[in-house]
């Protein structure tokens, strides 16, 4: 197959989607597909490419607003020039942006693949996005459901694919990676490592554990809270910190690249969003063999086994939090057991050639529909 993705992005922000998008072209275009990524020019996003599969073409665009020609017309071109059967688009800016260009084209499907429910109630959505795609792709039923329920979505054209990620370049060892972690951030060896992963924006939870962390430290006066994200609450996160007398606890370490070599050092992995369609990160932690808390949220049951992988507390609550997290750390023998087994769910049904099978036939499905 001949298959685009198209993003919009802007220039400085990179997120669950983006990651979405690198690894399923790598993953097609290591089969042999013919793989085209189309994104702002100087994006982040562009620029996480380049390291990845070299046969992958990139196209950087300017990208204007709904309906602009110019962008409509430059698209098709890339269409055109390089056989494009099936584009797959994110925003709803990009199904109109993308579907048109793809109608014009005259020969290309278009695969709407969401991590959010970014569906809206607006004439101009219940109108042209079912007649410009051809399917949706989800990451869970939850965000299914949701986008069935927009009204204007048929249940039937979602296709729910969960995210699958590779293996570690390397099996965690403990006493390799503790080392590792301990002497990157000048920790005592004795520490509970805590660690999130996430933007700091509203829908992460961020502000609900600072408040929970209270009562953990006066439980685990050993305990760090190791932050691996960056983003605009970042400043407001850490003066709530300081306000509350925790700044020694609490580790910021900014947006890293390398996350997966670091978990594996760590203790639990703690996940407080509010709102969390599916849940990468908590999946990164299980590969890491953490035991993880998350928030009862969206997709996140879907992707844990609740009492076996991790410990479910309820959103916007800090006292759940701090009850779930203490409840883990009491019995360190469970700890254990609920990392390995965390590593098992995800080899079994979370792995990243699953999901590439499942994105190539679903692909291929909608490309052979339209050639009949």
């Amino acid at each position: 197959m001949n298959v685009a993705f198209l993003d919009s992005i802007e220039t400085t922000t990179y997120g669950g989607m983006e990651e979405w998008i690198r690894l399923v072209a790598e993953g097609l275009a290591a089969r042999g597909h013919s793989v085209t990524v189309i994104g702002r020019e100087d994006s982040d996003f562009l620029h996480r490419m380049e390291g990845g599969n070299d046969s992958i073409r990139l196209e950087p665009m300017r990208i204007s607003g709904d309906f602009d020609p110019m962008t409509i017309a430059r698209l098709k071109r890339v269409l055109s020039d390089n056989a494009i059967e099936l584009i797959s688009v994110n925003f709803n800016k990009d199904v109109r942006l993308g579907g048109l260009a793809a109608l014009f084209n005259g020969n290309t499907r278009v695969a709407w693949s969401l991590g959010l429910n970014i569906t809206s109630d607006s004439v101009a959505h219940r109108f042209l996005t079912p007649r410009l795609i051809s399917g949706v792709i989800v990451p869970s039923q939850a965000l299914k459901n949701e986008v069935a329920a927009s009204g204007y979505i048929e249940p039937d054209s979602v296709e729910v694919i969960p995210i699958g990620i590779p293996s570690l370049s390397r099996k965690p060892d403990w006493k390799r990676d503790r080392e590792r972690l301990v002497s990157e951030f000048a920790l005592p060896s004795d520490s509970i490592v805590a660690v999130t992963v996430g933007r700091f924006v509203e829908h992460k939870g961020h502000r609900y554990l600072v408040k929970a962390a209270q009562g953990i430290i006066q439980q685990y006066p050993g305990i760090k809270f190791l932050w691996l994200g960056d983003g605009p609450l970042e400043e407001e996160l850490k003066q709530l910190v300081k306000e509350s007398k925790m700044t020694e606890h609490f580790v910021f370490a900014g947006m890293r690249s390398d996350v997966a070599e670091m978990l594996p050092g760590a203790n639990l992995m703690i996940h407080p969003s509010i709102l969390e369609p599916f849940g990468i990160a908590v999946l990164e932690g299980m590969r890491a063999g953490l035991p993880v808390v998350a928030s009862r949220v969206g997709g996140i049951p879907e992707v844990v086994a609740e009492g076996k992988t991790a410990l479910l507390c309820e959103p916007l609550q800090p006292t759940s939090i701090e009850e779930a997290v203490c409840d883990i750390l009491d019995d360190r023998t469970a700890l254990k057991g609920m990392g390995e087994a965390g590593m098992r769910r995800w080899n079994e049904h979370f792995r990243y050639d699953q999901m590439i099978d499942r994105v190539e036939r679903h692909f291929d499905k909608l490309v052979s529909r339209h050639e009949v």
